[in-house]
Parts: structure tokens; sequence; C-alpha cells
């Protein structure tokens, strides 16, 4: 069929041949307007504006396209695929990609159809993480659980990335992972592809308060915190939270405090050093000392308190007179082995050797914790102590009266880390100034320093002859809770790696030099340890352009991970004497010292100054660093011998601003 429109030509001679302009006047010349046949739609152009999109982003597209003939009869439908839908020539529609994607044009009318495509771009994308969630977010602590880590993006990252949790290694959206965890901490995750990387960390705390797993003193109330827990004495006592003392008028006859106990400020009773209990109640905690008397390792010479005695028997004998003269109370033998009997069972009343159970059925596992004098904790339950935990709170270095004894003093023992017998070194069993004795060292505040020095110098036993002292525990009192934390110490560890003093070459420097390197250093793994303030972490080193004591704009406190304070202020750490080794890493672990004799790289005197032995700054492994001592106390910490660069060392990381 076809359609013919005729244009209607009035016309009128009007005034001698005078006309009007025609109405409805035709558009062409002879006054028709012929339209073509009706015909299906032919497609000569599609477009999309803009041509590439955002992956993952809503964003407004401009659809347009051409026909062959204009217009085309009937008017055609038209529809784009892809959830697109019906659209008009001109129109504008979101749309949202994740990769290329190809759109098809239909247009449809009753004579027929046509089709004709367009490809719209999706350019690589970084990711973008929008999301991320540990379920449970919340463990009891020391037990395994299967926890679940789940990410989403804000974009369609491409390519897709790779990702990594710091501590756990690569890991999928809503893959479980078995996780024990004694504290809380923040998981790091880093996502990364071609384009670029993402990170994102989320907090999988560990209820300690709950799980009564905390050490708040009877009298007070355990708060669970985002980093642990704090402790609060309750109302009607005082204290820090882990000692809490009846708090009383006490300033009066008679006195309602213990008589292990002191009024304090006329308000407070307060357990004496040594003693815990709430100031009313106050039980012995276990002691232990290093002896202020000296003598060979011919133990039979130690004058009148070894009673007349020899070997180990005498070494006994001495340890109990020095602590009665001190008025001590309690019994206690000397931390020392001989060919017969390990230290490790004499300290639990018991003889013979550790690998035959002591004597006994099971192995005695019920020695420590101990206290020094001045009340201090020097080491947890005899598990903790040795090896392979090698736990040691401050190092027993003070005498039976509290008295600090010198810094290049040390203890005979013959006593490995482990608690046993080393043989060949104990002095004919205590009894000859001839051949050799294993000491420990006075100040030994990490590894198995302690009780062998050879763990840490690698220097070989000294003779016999050498005048040494003798370390004493307690052998009964009662076996307490040892407060290790400090409830606003900022962090302080030192590395789980090791490098070279070329600080550039460690997997953690990201690309970086110098004290920059041995910064982003410390940054990583404070990150793998979960402390969500891992970016202020700066490694105590120096370089001439800058010294370990400016670099440090913090005043402390610092603890190490378990809460033992090493240093109150900065000027407590700069005074050639720590409050305890800092050889615990950002992972918990104590270091061993055999490996790399408990060196660190520093390039840092005792005052926090440089010591212009830096490696060339830290760049080069062509020359000397200064090196720290982690299981020392005394400025050797920071400043005790040289390396050359080549070896493979620890740094010191500090928590800052």
């Amino acid at each position: 069929m076809r359609r013919l429109t005729l244009a209607l030509v009035v016309l009128c001679a009007c005034g001698g041949g005078g006309g009007e302009t025609p109405v409805d006047a035709p558009p062409t010349g002879d006054g028709r307007v012929i339209d073509g046949p009706n015909s299906a739609p032919m497609i000569t152009s599609f477009t999309a504006t803009p041509a590439q999109l955002p992956a993952g982003v809503a964003t407004d597209v401009t659809w347009s396209w051409t026909y062959a003939f204009e217009p085309t009869f009937p008017d055609p439908t038209c529809t784009i695929n892809n959830n697109v839908g019906a659209v008009t020539r001109g129109q504008a529609t979101s749309v949202t990609l994740n990769a290329v994607t190809t759109f098809t044009l239909t247009c449809t009318n009753s004579e027929g159809m046509a089709s004709r495509q367009v490809v719209v771009a999706v350019p690589p994308a970084a990711p973008l993480v929008a999301t991320f969630t540990a379920s449970p977010a919340t463990l009891v602590p020391g037990q395994a659980t299967n926890v679940t880590f789940s990410w989403t993006y804000t974009n369609a990252p491409s390519p897709a990335p790779a990702c990594t949790i710091d501590g756990l290694g690569t890991v999928t959206s809503g893959m479980a992972t078995s996780l024990t965890q004694t504290t809380s901490r923040v998981y790091r995750l880093r996502c990364t592809n071609s384009q670029g990387s993402a990170a994102a960390i989320t907090n999988v705390n560990v209820d300690e308060c709950t799980a009564n797993t905390d050490d708040c003193q009877a009298n007070a109330t355990c708060t669970d915190t985002a980093d642990g827990f704090t402790c609060a004495c309750n109302n009607g006592f005082t204290g820090n939270g882990d000692v809490c003392s009846t708090q009383v008028a006490c300033n009066v006859l008679p006195s309602p405090c213990g008589a292990n106990a002191t009024c304090t400020n006329g308000t407070s009773c307060v357990c004496n050093p040594t003693y815990v209990g709430d100031g009313i109640t106050c039980t012995r905690n276990r002691i232990a000392f290093t002896t202020s008397t000296t003598g060979t390792g011919n133990l039979s010479t130690w004058g009148v308190d070894a009673g007349g005695n020899s070997g180990l028997v005498a070494a006994d004998a001495v340890c109990q007179a020095r602590a009665n003269q001190a008025g001590l109370g309690g019994s206690y033998v000397a931390w020392m082995s001989d060919s017969l009997n390990d230290a490790y069972c004499r300290v639990h009343g018991f003889g013979g050797k550790k690998s035959a159970m002591c004597g006994q059925s099971t192995l005695p596992t019920s020695a420590g914790p101990w206290v020094r004098v001045d009340g201090r904790a020097f080491a947890p339950a005899i598990g903790q102590l040795l090896a392979p935990n090698r736990t040691i709170y401050q190092p027993a270095s003070v005498s039976e009266f509290g008295v600090d004894l010198g810094v290049t003093d040390r203890v005979y023992t013959g006593t490995s880390e482990s608690g046993e017998y080393i043989a060949g070194a104990t002095c004919g069993d205590w009894t000859t100034t001839a051949g050799t004795g294993a000491m420990g060292e006075v100040h030994g505040g990490g590894g198995g320093s302690w009780t062998d020095s050879l763990t840490a110098v690698g220097s070989v036993d000294p003779s016999c002859a050498t005048t040494g002292r003798l370390r004493c525990v307690q052998r009964d009192g009662v076996a307490t809770p040892l407060p290790s934390r400090h409830p606003v110490a900022k962090k302080a560890f030192v590395t789980s790696v090791t490098g070279t003093g070329n600080l550039s070459t460690w997997a953690d420097a990201s690309a970086l030099t110098g004290l920059a390197a041995a910064d982003a250093v410390c940054q990583a793994r404070a990150r793998v340890a979960g402390y969500a303030n891992s970016g202020t972490f700066k490694a105590w080193m120096s370089s001439s352009s800058s010294s370990a004591s400016t670099r440090i704009i913090s005043n402390g406190p610092w603890a190490r991970p378990d809460g033992v304070v090493i240093g109150t202020s900065e000027v407590d750490i700069e005074d050639s004497r720590l409050g305890a080794a800092l050889y615990q890493t950002e992972l918990g672990t104590y270091v061993q010292g055999t490996a790399d004799t408990g060196n660190v790289w520093t390039g840092t005197s005792t005052s926090g100054s440089l010591t212009s032995i830096s490696c060339t700054n830290w760049t080069s492994t062509a020359s000397t660093g200064t090196l720290g001592r982690h299981d020392l106390l005394t400025g050797s910490w920071t400043a005790a011998t040289t390396a050359t660069c080549t070896a493979d060392q620890r740094i010191y990381c500090l928590e800052d601003l």
C-alpha cells in the first residue's frame, strides 16, 4: 500500500490579477509531499557517550543512533540489552559496569527490525576496599577459633586483585582461618593489582574479662578494651588495679593493717615489698636474689656461710645464710647444677635429672614465679622462665638486702637455659678452683644469659678461680600472679626479622633507604603484630643527620608487648640502664640469643646520639655498624660492640607520637 498526500491549492484572482498567499502551501515546488513506502528501520550508526566507564561506578550514558533514511515509517521502538531497556535517541540511562561490555541496540517496527552494537570499555582499576570484617570478632583467650575474614569493594577492581592479611598470608574473602590469641589484635588487609593497592584494618578482640584470664586483683574490676583490658580498684580500695589495698583510716592504734603491710597516707593499708594482698591480708611471694657475697668455684671456701660444707650443699647453705641475714625468711636453694643434679629439680625440692623427671612419676612444674627483694617481678613459673620461652621480667640483679649489683658481675650456675647440668663446666662439682665453671650474667635480662653467659656472648667459660656470686631462689612461699603491665605505656619491641646494615635490602623497607627504611620496617612489623597505631613506630637508630634521641619525640613510658616497662621516660632509657631487657619481638616471642648473639643495629650511644659507626648511614654493607645487646639492661643494650654491615641483625622499635 502507498500513501499519497495531496496539497489543496486555492487560487484567487483578485484585483486585476493580484493574489493571496495560498493556505497550507506545500513545501515542494509541485505542491505534493510524497513519503516513501513503509519500511523496516536501517541503523547506520550507534554510539555511547562516554565510551568508557569507571569499574563499579554508576554512570549516566547517553545513547545515540542514526537511520539510513529519515523518517522511518512506522516509527520504530528501540531497546538496548544488558538491563538498559527501552530508549529513545539521545536518552541517558544509568549504567554500572565491572568489565568491558558490548551493548546491542534493536529497533523494531511493523516492517521489520535492525540491530547495531557498541562496545563500552572499562579501564583497569586499583581496588577500593569498602568493608573489612571478622566473624566472630571476639575470641576466647588461648582457644583455637575459626575466624572468617570478609571484605567488599566500592568498585570492581580490574584485574582481580590478590589479597593478603598481615601475619596470615594470602587470603580470599569469606575464607575461614584458625586463630589462637591471648590478647586482642588488629589485622591489616592489603589487596593489590597492577593498578595499585588498598588496605583496611579490623580488630579481633579477646575478652580477658569475661574469660577470667585477666590478672586484675580480687578487689578490682576488669574492663575489656580494644588493646586488652584495664583494672580499676573497687570502692573502698586504692591502687593501680593490679594491686588494690584496703582504704581505711589506718593512722590509728591499733592499726587495721596486716602484719606485713604499711599504712600509707593515713588512708591505705599497702602490702610490703615481696608480699601481695589487700593490705589486711598479705602473703609472701617467692623471692629470688643474687648474693652480696662472692667466692670462687670451690664453694667450700665461701667462709662461715658455707657451714663447713662443699659442693651444692655449701651453695644452699650460703643462700640460706644470706636470706636469714637479711631477715627474708623461707627456704632457699642455689640455682646450680652438678653432674648428678639439675637446678630444675633442685628448685622443686628434688634431686636427680630433669630428663628422669627428677625422680618423680611426672616432671614437676610448680616452681616460681619469683620476685626480687624490692618487690619487682623477676620471672614467671619455671616453665615460662626456661627455654624455649625464656621469659624474664626484670633480672634478679639485686642482693638479699635489695642493693643493685655491679653491671659486670656474674653468678656461678653450671646450668643451661633449660635448667640442666652443663657437662664439664661445674668446677669438679663445685669442689675445686681448677677447670672452668659456667656462669650467668647478674644483669642478664633476656635469652639464656641470666644462667649461661655463653648463650649470648660466645666466649669461653671462666676459670673456677674467678670471683663470682650465687643466685638464690625460694622454694616455699606463695605462687601468686605477677603484674606485668603498664596501663598507659607505649609499646617497644625488637624485630622478629633480621637484615644487613644496608636497610634498603630488608623485605619490609618499602623501597626506602637509611633511617626511613628502618622506620618502615618497624611500622610493617607493628602492623603484623596488629598494633592499631602502627604508623607511629620508629627505629632506635641514628645516622649522621639524625640521632635516635631527637627522632623519638615521645617521652614514654615504654613497655614490651608483655607489658614490662623498659623505661619510664626518654631520660630513663638514656641513663645506661633499662628497666627490663628489650628482647621480646612484635610477635610476643622472647629472642633466644644464640643465633645472633643478642645483637641489634643501633649506631647509637647510651645517650641516644650517633656513634659515627652506622654502615654509611645504613645504606651500605661495605663498612661497620654499632650494635646493642637485647639481652642486657646496661648501656650495652644500645652500644655493646661493632660488626661488619654484612651481618644479619635486628632492630629496636619504639612507639612514638
